[in-house]
């Protein structure tokens, strides 16, 4: 079952970059070809975060930014935990029912986007 859905994740990775691509006013296959072609490959991990009965006690994990290309991330729409920083202000992401989160990593952040506003993540339950 894993082998199936990792195999379309990574499908989907690579319409998302090659959208990513265009709308930056790049050939389609420049970020495809930046992670290796036709023959992305992907690692899986699955995370799960139950809701905490108690979340002043919680500590989540530190501020960090995705050092990769591209994160996808399938929230629990009932337990609401990313922060994304937009400047100098963390916005929690609302989780949309059925939806994938899609973070930018430091990879295309760095070579491609160099915005004046550096993205950065971090989770709390």
């Amino acid at each position: 079952m894993f082998d199936e859905y990792g195999r379309e994740l990574v499908k989907l990775c690579g319409r998302l970059v090659k959208a990513l691509s265009i709308n930056l006013g790049l050939d389609e296959k420049i970020l495809e070809n930046a992670f290796g072609g036709e023959e992305i490959g992907a690692c899986l991990r699955v995370n799960f975060y139950p809701k905490c009965p108690r979340p002043e006690l919680a500590l989540g994990l530190s501020s960090h930014s995705d050092p990769g290309g591209m994160t996808m991330l399938l929230p629990d729409d009932e337990v609401p935990g990313l922060q994304v920083r937009k400047c100098d202000n963390w916005i929690t992401v609302k989780p949309a029912r059925h939806a994938f989160i899609v973070n930018i990593g430091d990879q295309i952040q760095v070579n491609h986007l160099q915005s004046h506003c550096y993205p950065c993540s971090q989770m709390f339950s």
